[in-house]
């Protein structure tokens, strides 16, 4: 059976591991403070590799006083049904999912906790090709 055109997901092969690894820095900012009222405004740094099985493993750091620290590590999939590279992290206290996509050079996506979904972070980063005027735009 065909389906309509325009009614289909998007082919895993337009998303492929590529178009994420690098390196990214922005923001992680607090969306609902009810929700997660711990939860910090961040300046962020990822780092994206390729992983197995069309995976990508994603090192998230925080820059704090001008120095990286190490908030965790994820591996993501690209996931139709939400259209994004997306993946679960659950500790002792919070069970968050992640839901990132990327743009030419931006990367937006965002983060909300499991049972209820609420969203509490709104990420926005920019490719780093190393290029220190790029960083400042």
């Amino acid at each position: 059976m065909l389906a309509a055109p325009g009614l289909l997901s998007a082919d895993p092969e337009e998303h492929p591991p590529s178009e994420l690894i690098g390196v990214w820095q922005g923001t992680s900012l607090c969306t609902d403070k009810v929700a997660a009222p711990a939860c910090t405004d961040e300046v962020v740094v990822y780092e994206f590799t390729a992983g197995d099985a069309g995976k990508v493993h994603w090192k998230a750091d925080k820059v704090v006083d001008g120095e990286r620290q190490t908030m965790g590590e994820l591996d993501l999939d690209w996931d139709e049904g939400d259209a994004c590279w997306k993946g679960e992290l659950q500790g002792p206290r919070v069970h968050t999912v992640w839901c990132l996509t990327v743009k030419e050079a931006e990367l937006t996506g965002s983060g909300w906790l499991l049972p209820g979904k609420q969203t509490v972070r709104k990420i926005e980063a920019r490719r780093d090709f190393g290029d220190p005027a790029r960083r400042k735009r």
